[in-house]
């Protein structure tokens, strides 16, 4: 950066969600980008803190070995599956007003470098919520004392009523969320001319910004699972998702759900795309069908060649998802397809019940007028199904 010009990341709050935002800052580490201000709520506050000290290795170690263990210290005994892990956070609140993360208090008093986080030129804020008069407290690097750092992070992280407050100097405070879950106001004051904005879209209240000011997006496109449950391999997957959106963002991949080597898409298109087009309109043979799969699929409407490209490369990625093709792995034109391939003439072979393979069946009878009828009730499989079919056909 030059002159006086500042780029801010933002952080928002999302509990186990926040495993992501170290994919995110792995990402820009290997694009060397710089940032001057760093500001967060909840979980966004704590990994902020962990960028304002550049202490990325500790983080991606906390999160690479997570557990519900160790943020509870033992205390959450039942989390199988989503409702008994739900039961067991309403059983806490009503025991004891909320799960008491004295693991992850053990956590923070480990982790963070009071020494270093002053010492670091990146300036840095946090939102923490006052229950007691129902006020947010709003606080800079400049206005935190030391030895209260350790306090306003965890309170800034007190997802009420799932956690308990946080009590400091006699006062209760809770999750910043309940104010402002994604602090780009706060970064706009503290001199933001930029910010990357990593939103992990979970419950919690978001101020209209104040000032315009370019903002860089970046928002997961995968389901991140549930944003209570504190996991290792869950969050191991969430630092891929991370990294791989940071940067499709940054036009360094492509894709959507899926990551992709670039120009892989263009690729597709030109080899698929006539095939896939010639099929298409012969089963959908009247722009009025076209124009209502388009709109079950939700895609805008275009020019015909437009709409083509989109449901293609929707297709192409919805196979991915069908076919079980994991989502967290960054894949070359030619590896995706021969995935797709291989995947199928397996389930072909053992005759493996696949959404969309009854339909890929009819396309290859040539019975086009069953597959009409299917494509209007069911158009991501009979997407899939098209572009299974395109790709065999190769």
């Amino acid at each position: 950066m030059f002159g006086d010009f500042m780029r801010a990341v933002v952080l928002s709050g999302g509990g186990s969600k926040g495993a992501y935002q170290i994919g995110v800052w792995k990402a820009l580490r290997k694009l060397k980008i710089k940032y001057e201000i760093v500001t967060g709520t909840s979980v966004g506050a704590l990994n902020g803190a962990m960028m304002v000290q550049k202490d990325y290795y500790k983080a991606y170690n906390l999160w690479n070995n997570i557990s519900m263990d160790k943020i509870f210290d033992g205390k959450i005994e039942n989390y199988d599956d989503t409702i008994t892990l739900y039961k067991e956070y309403l059983k806490n609140f009503v025991k004891n007003k909320g799960a008491k993360p004295s693991g992850l208090e053990n956590i923070v008093n480990e982790l963070l470098n009071t020494k270093n986080f002053y010492k670091s030129k990146i300036n840095y804020g946090l939102i923490t919520y006052n229950k007691t008069n129902r006020q947010p407290k709003i606080l800079q690097k400049k206005d935190i004392p030391e030895s209260k750092l350790n306090d306003y992070l965890i309170a800034s992280s007190a997802a009420y009523p799932a956690f308990s407050s946080k009590e400091i100097e006699g006062i209760e405070f809770i999750d910043g969320g309940y104010y402002d879950n994604t602090p780009i106001n706060l970064a706009i004051d503290m001199g933001a001319d930029e910010a990357i904005v990593v939103d992990l879209t979970t419950v919690g209240l978001r101020k209209i910004t104040k000032k315009r000011i370019k903002t860089i997006k970046i928002k997961p496109r995968n389901d991140l699972g549930s944003f209570l449950l504190f996991d290792k391999d869950l969050a191991k997957r969430n630092i891929k998702y991370g990294y791989n959106d940071a940067m499709k963002v940054f036009n360094k991949y492509e894709g959507y759900k899926y990551t992709f080597k670039l120009h892989s898409i263009e690729k597709f298109k030109t080899k698929y795309k006539e095939t896939f087009t010639y099929t298409f309109n012969k089963i959908i043979n009247s722009k009025t069908a076209q124009a209502s799969i388009a709109k079950l699929l939700k895609i805008d409407k275009e020019n015909n060649s437009k709409i083509i490209d989109k449901i293609l490369l929707k297709a192409l990625e919805h196979v991915g998802e069908t076919l079980s093709i994991d989502d967290t792995k960054i894949y070359s034109l030619n590896k995706y397809i021969k995935l797709i391939k291989k995947d199928l003439n397996i389930r072909k072979k053992y005759n493996i019940k696949t959404e969309g393979l009854e339909i890929y069946n009819l396309i290859k009878e040539e019975k086009y007028a069953k597959v009409k009828k299917e494509a209007l009730k069911k158009p991501i499989d009979f997407i899939t199904a098209l572009c299974l079919y395109t790709i065999d056909e190769d």
